[in-house]
């Protein structure tokens, strides 16, 4: 196969710049030039390293973006708002800080979802989507167990999650063994990979955004706007992704407007597993 993944990972705070976006100062990776601009959204428990795989290739044709959200990476983590809309509205925030009227929204996951928020409420700032194994339906059962777990008590679910994701987060094995539930290439799962999401999910800042993400975990808005978003769509999805089910790329693809469904043979991650052939498939498609 011709995908190929890199040993290095790029978390060095002078790789970034940063922009003040409303009362936050939100970290991002730029590169390329052009007039098309690009922004790529990481998802739950990630940071702009997912995308060095794929940044310069894409960048090769566009102007090119990859933001921290809110509470991620180097970007500030307040204690609360990790609503998907909180998000969106960051997205936006920052297209207006870099003086960017419309753009193009790549999202893995989570940012997934965000990217079709950021479609849905502001349509004329959005000219496209890739959606690489968004999170979209609320009756996916993980989000079901989410809100179970975390929504039954408040306090006490936030309390709970956040003393137990901070003890295991400091276990390089134990976020081995959950990267290789999340890859179908187990390739992918390098030392320096590892270690890269060890020291992001070690920081407690991040944890506390972690669990306040997942208590405000609500996808019914986006599953419900859906039919408002009108942008010529790519849908990217891992044949073998464990996290969410291929099916819900197929439900995915019948739901928007204008959409179109590609598979490759990896997991919940393809801008990390197959590099080579997501990239190709970005910049053929935007």
């Amino acid at each position: 196969m011709e995908s190929k993944t890199t040993n290095r990972v790029i978390e060095d705070v002078s790789a970034l710049r940063f922009a003040q976006v409303r009362d936050l100062r939100i970290a991002y990776r730029e590169g390329g030039v052009g007039r098309d601009a690009v922004i790529l959204i990481h998802g739950l428990c990630s940071a702009t390293f997912t995308w060095q795989d794929v940044f310069e290739t894409v960048a090769t044709r566009h102007r090119t973006i990859a933001l921290d959200l809110k509470g991620y990476g180097a970007s500030d983590k307040p204690a609360s708002d990790y609503h998907l809309d909180t998000q969106a509205d960051v997205v936006l925030g920052l297209m207006d800080e870099l003086e960017i009227e419309r753009v193009a929204l790549v999202g893995n996951s989570m940012g997934g979802a965000i990217a079709l928020r950021v479609a849905a409420r502001w349509p004329d700032r959005v000219t496209r989507l890739v959606l690489a194994d968004p999170a979209v339906y609320s009756s996916h059962l993980r989000s079901r167990l989410v809100r179970w777990l975390l929504g039954w008590n408040g306090w006490l679910g936030r309390v709970t999650a956040f003393h137990t994701l901070r003890l295991l987060a400091r276990s390089p094995s134990f976020i081995e063994s959950r990267m290789r539930e999340i890859y179908g290439r187990m390739e992918t799962i390098t030392p320096e990979r590892v270690a890269a999401y060890h020291r992001l999910l070690n920081d407690p800042a991040c944890q506390r955004a972690i669990v306040a993400t997942l208590q405000a975990w609500d996808l019914r808005a986006v599953e419900r706007d859906l039919h408002l978003v009108h942008q010529p769509t790519l849908i990217v999805w891992g044949r073998h992704d464990r996290l969410i089910h291929p099916h819900f790329g197929e439900r995915l693809v019948r739901d928007l407007p204008q959409a179109e469904l590609k598979f490759l043979d990896c997991g919940h991650a393809p801008q990390e597993e197959m590099p080579i052939e997501f990239a190709r498939l970005v910049n053929d498609f935007l």
